[in-house]
């Protein structure tokens, strides 16, 4: 693929947002897994951190948030179902090893430690 000049690929990007902001029913969720979702356009058009930190700093950035910023929230309905709060999560022995070690050396249960991760990264979203 020939390098693009980052004018015109900011503008497919943009173009690509105006058209999802004019798609009736679809969310800012949706849009936004649509433009930056992994293996998305955002990922072709702008392969590198180099080219993501450039891009971000374009006024087409700014507007591209604006426009997702002005779609609808996605519905939340009614929880259908009581969650018992546990799930086994499968993860490879030297990632287990590793938290078992950090919980030790924060004096805190696995349990503990994993929640407050999981805690933590959910409110930087």
């Amino acid at each position: 693929m020939s390098k693009q000049s980052m004018k015109s690929r900011t503008q497919e990007l943009l173009t690509l947002a105006r058209k999802l902001s004019e798609t009736p029913g679809l969310t800012w969720v949706e849009a936004n897994n649509a433009i930056y979702g992994p293996g998305g356009p955002f990922t072709r058009l702008f392969p590198s951190v180099k080219d993501r930190l450039a891009f971000a700093n374009t006024e087409v950035s700014r507007h591209i948030d604006e426009l997702l910023d002005s779609l609808p929230e996605p519905a939340v309905g009614p929880q259908r179902r009581e969650y018992s709060g546990k799930f086994n999560v499968r993860i490879p022995k030297s990632l287990h090893a590793a938290l078992v070690s950090e919980a030790e050396a924060e004096a805190v249960s696995l349990n503990q430690l994993v929640l407050a991760k999981l805690a933590l990264h959910l409110q930087s979203r």
